[in-house]
């Protein structure tokens, strides 16, 4: 079996994965917010942990166990649903049926569990139980709220003392906490917003608990992998281990996998920029295919910077690979590929998930295929580009239809039309005739290739 090599934050070094049950990896995400529609880049760590998880199904049979949550209760969303003057319920609704779209626009598999915050609040206030229990927590006007200090292991994500958390961080100083650092578990709902009878009185949860009751429900006290943006290694991250400590006196999770940020233009997205660049609407106007390639062109780790130019460069690229299994096997009849390589697409991601290294290779395969003239050379080549692309969610489709996805101005009854009077007046010699319509063609776009089979049409990127 190959090695998995992965980045961990928590020990801040590159480790060998080693599962913990290779019958049952375990593996969690921090899903959405379904207040509003997801921005580009949401879509970052849901493409990049997509690839995590494709990896280990492919190094462990299929034996992965991938949550991830939606978070359906939160002040964002009660100020957006009375902004819009809807329910709460018809909002979350809404944003995460778009969510579920964007997903399937994006390739990104199904994970085997994605479990909704207000379904599991029994599970919540458990853990909040096992944390008053054993010391960690304690109730205050209403409030149930957790001990930082009481945790010795605090700060071992992030790497830093609670002191210097207090000087870097906004905390919120309020009369009812112990200590300025104590975060909310449980808190009161406010007049009109969701509530839940308990013992501490009607409210609701708070954030940090919702991912730990989440997971433990579905992958235990402890499991292999948690994964998130930077952005949420402190304090999402931090409190969620805290609470494990507290609850179960074990690690929460033995790798943390972290993604970099994702600029605009080299600036970070914001309202006051207005640079803020919604999925769906990126993916109304591009191929979901090649927002997914902009989104693994940069390794994981690393800041992204997206710009137009980038999903210029995508479209190019992916032109460039489906031109190269335009004569070659249908997806449905490509065979396992007798090619012998001293390389592939799963070395490239075992180690520490390097997909640009993985679409490098994908583009040496393409320059074989352009440079073969041996038919059955080409044929076992594009079956093995399409393999390997295949694990990391891109050629899957046909190459026809990819081409054909793009604005023209002549829909495909019209081209056809225009194609079949081009074939009529070759059969009459009438070149010049013919030459016309191949011009007219190639102004929307849609480029003529002759073959033994008859003439062949595909449409160029207008970039």
């Amino acid at each position: 079996m190959k090695k998995l090599k992965l980045y961990n934050s928590l020990t801040n070094t590159l480790e060998d994965f080693i599962p913990i049950d290779a019958g049952n990896v375990r593996l969690y995400s921090c899903g959405p917010t379904v207040y509003a529609s997801p921005h580009i880049g949401n879509a970052r760590p849901l493409v990049v942990f997509d690839i995590l998880y494709r990896v280990l199904g492919r190094l462990y049979d299929n034996c992965v166990t991938y949550a991830r949550n939606i978070t359906d209760v939160d002040d964002k969303i009660n100020a957006r649903a009375k902004l819009e003057n809807i329910s709460i319920g018809e909002l979350t609704t809404a944003v995460t049926a778009e969510f579920h779209k964007n997903l399937k626009l994006l390739n990104v598999l199904p994970v085997t569990h994605e479990p909704r915050a207000t379904d599991h609040i029994n599970e919540m206030l458990s853990l909040i139980d096992a944390l008053m229990v054993n010391g960690f927590a304690y109730e205050s006007e209403g409030h149930v709220l957790f001990r930082v200090k009481k945790m010795a292991q605090y700060g071992m994500l992030s790497k830093r003392s609670v002191d210097d958390m207090i000087a870097g961080s906004r905390v919120e100083v309020a009369v009812y906490k112990e200590d300025p650092m104590d975060f909310v578990l449980w808190k009161p709902s406010k007049d009109g917003d969701p509530a839940w009878d308990s013992k501490y009185g009607p409210g609701r949860p708070g954030w940090h608990i919702e991912c730990s009751a989440m997971s433990h429900k579905y992958l235990g006290k402890q499991f292999d992998i948690h994964t998130g943006g930077q952005d949420l290694m402190f304090p999402h991250h931090e409190n969620e281990l805290a609470q494990n400590f507290g609850a179960f006196g074990c690690i929460m999770a033995n790798y943390w996998i972290h993604n970099g940020m994702l600029l605009v233009d080299n600036q970070k997205m914001s309202k006051s920029l207005g640079n803020i660049i919604s999925l769906d609407d990126i993916l109304k106007k591009y191929d979901g295919e090649a927002i997914r390639y902009v989104l693994l062109s940069t390794h994981y780790q690393k800041t992204l910077n997206w710009t137009n130019q980038s999903v210029t460069h995508a479209l190019q690229a992916l032109d460039r690979l489906y031109g190269a299994l335009a004569n070659t096997c249908a997806p449905n009849t490509c065979h396992d590929a007798s090619v012998q390589t001293d390389f592939s697409v799963l070395d490239a991601l075992c180690a520490n998930l390097n997909t640009p290294l993985a679409l490098k290779y994908l583009h040496d395969l393409a320059d074989k295929i352009y440079k073969s003239s041996d038919a059955d050379e080409i044929d076992r080549l594009g079956c093995l580009l399409r393999q390997e692309a295949g694990i990391l969610g891109l050629l899957q489709k046909n190459p026809d239809a990819w081409f054909r996805n793009n604005s023209a101005e002549l829909d495909e009854n019209k081209i056809q039309q225009l194609i079949n009077e081009r074939e009529k007046a070759k059969k009459e010699k009438n070149f010049s005739l013919a030459d016309e319509i191949r011009a007219k063609l190639l102004e929307n776009n849609v480029k003529i290739e002759d073959t033994r089979d008859g003439a062949v049409w595909k449409l160029l990127r207008n970039h």
